[in-house]
């Protein structure tokens, strides 16, 4: 899709023409059809409240215009600038609209963040995976513009919106692959493909190597499977003046999970590909921060296997060993994520020198039942890192809410025979998604830390917005954020 900046236009170059406007603004709005903009106001149809849309058609030289009034209410935010154009955009593909223009004259408080949310709106709800298709989805939108006055900074948000979809696209592509395509090994050979030719460097490690680092515990989640794990590290020194200063991103890697022998249910198995979403971010995140040149040293970790059941695979009741030296007894072969996430923040702290970790994980169904689908929950033993991750997730309007790491709830991980149990399976205190991160805490000690639960906003039932069926990449744009965040120090 190309995008545009423009100062002023010619009616009859677009196909559609979409026009946000405040509420109580429209007597004041001046474009190119007046006649049929004095109709709406006559016939009292649009006032500009949030989420309203009035479309209307206009016939110029022989050309059919399609106008959208787009209401955002009494003030412009980031939330619903990206939302709400989100919808009427959706609109213009699935109308087949090839060049549409977005009129942002009439915004006086328009801001290069708001221009921003307008770009991701259109980029990201004109996503579609028709891969396997037998006919491909229809294209949609072809060309974007966007009229404003110009100011400094337009253009540099323009294209870093083109940056954050681009990288959320590629997440969603990595997700939408079956399991079948997009095993351990085709999701290292896809960091290596989207990273080829940037400052990242790429190191993929497989099974021997992996034990002989000492990821004993993560070899063991993944030893049911015929697939053979990979320990996928990507390396950017964007800061090389600062060398005691590095990021580590972790993202849950698993490319298929059916629950070993602690099965999941048929409904829960049927989307379990989404399970890599975590890696599938944070390979895609490092692949916008080269792209905008951040000054940051980062090193993403993604620990990739499948979890399935076979003679070989791991059982409730085993105890393993992780790289910190912890011994784990397992009673829930399900609570497999967490398990990949020790070894890989052991790996982190241990081999690669940061001095602060976000991980981001399709960790636990309980995320959903506390806080929706639309909300990730984040735990935190650092509230200094977990600060820039909230303003990340602000610019990226990809919501996030604090839970408690609740020492109460540490006790149902006590075992009676190794370090800790990597479930709370038998208890009935509740609070899983706690749990889970309480685990994961467990191994970063006193590294600053910030856990993202993604396990309800990974994966999309309908198309709605800057969303689509299947993966949806929550958190690629959080991370690209963040990290931006972090740059400014």
């Amino acid at each position: 899709m190309k995008f545009e900046l423009c100062a002023g236009y010619e009616e009859w170059e677009w196909d559609g023409i979409v026009v946000p406007v405040l509420e109580g603004t429209l007597e004041g709005l001046q474009l190119p059809c007046e006649a049929e903009l004095q109709a709406v106001r006559n016939q009292a149809v649009f006032s500009g409240k949030r989420g309203e849309v009035y479309r209307f058609t206009a016939l110029r030289t022989g050309r059919i215009i399609q106008y959208f009034l787009l209401g955002l209410g009494k003030r412009a935010t980031l939330e619903t600038m990206l939302h709400s154009c989100a919808e009427v955009y959706r609109q213009c593909h699935n109308m087949r609209l090839s060049r549409v223009l977005t009129d942002l004259r009439s915004l006086e408080t328009l801001t290069p963040a708001l221009l921003k949310k307008s770009g991701e709106a259109m980029y990201l709800s004109g996503y579609h995976f028709d891969k396997y298709k037998s006919e491909p989805d229809p294209d949609g939108v072809q060309e974007a513009a966007f009229c404003c006055n110009a100011q400094e900074g337009y253009l540099q948000a323009l294209n870093e919106a083109v940056i954050c979809c681009k990288a959320a696209c590629m997440a969603r592509d990595l997700i939408n692959e079956p399991p079948t395509v997009m095993t351990p090994e085709k999701l290292a050979e896809a960091a290596g493909e989207i990273l080829a030719g940037t400052p990242v460097q790429v190191t993929v490690y497989g099974r021997e190597q992996i034990r002989e680092l000492g990821l004993t515990a993560f070899l063991e989640v993944g030893k049911g499977s015929i697939q053979e794990p990979k320990l996928i590290v990507m390396k950017y020194d964007g800061d090389p003046a600062h060398p005691e200063r590095r990021l580590g991103l972790i993202g849950k890697g698993l490319t298929y999970d059916s629950g070993g022998y602690s099965l999941q249910s048929s409904e829960f198995m049927e989307t379990m590909q989404h399970d890599m979403s975590g890696g599938a971010a944070v390979i895609c995140a490092l692949w916008a921060a080269q792209s905008k040149g951040l000054a940051l040293n980062v090193t993403g970790i993604v620990a990739a296997c499948e979890n399935k059941l076979s003679a070989t695979a791991y059982v409730p009741g085993d105890v393993i060993r992780s790289m910190s030296g912890r011994y784990i007894e397992v009673n829930n072969t399900d609570a497999e994520g967490r398990i990949t996430l020790a070894d890989a923040v052991t790996y982190a702290k241990q081999c690669c020198g940061v001095d602060r970790i976000i991980d981001i994980a399709t960790l636990t169904d309980g995320i959903q039942t506390a806080l929706g689908d639309e909300r990730c929950g984040l735990f935190t033993n650092d509230h200094g890192l977990s600060a820039y991750v909230e303003k990340g997730a602000a610019a990226a309007c990809e919501r996030v809410w604090e839970l408690p790491c609740d020492e109460n709830l540490r006790r149902v991980l006590d075992s009676r025979v190794a370090h800790l149990k990597n479930s709370a399976m038998g208890s009935s205190v509740g609070g899983y998604a706690t749990v889970g991160a309480m685990f994961v805490k467990e191994f970063a000690e006193d590294t600053p830390w910030v856990h993202l639960d993604i396990g309800g906003t990974a994966w999309s039932r309908k198309c709605e917005g800057i969303y689509t069926k299947g993966g949806i990449g929550f958190g690629t744009r959080m991370l690209y954020e963040t990290m931006c965040e972090m740059e400014k120090r």
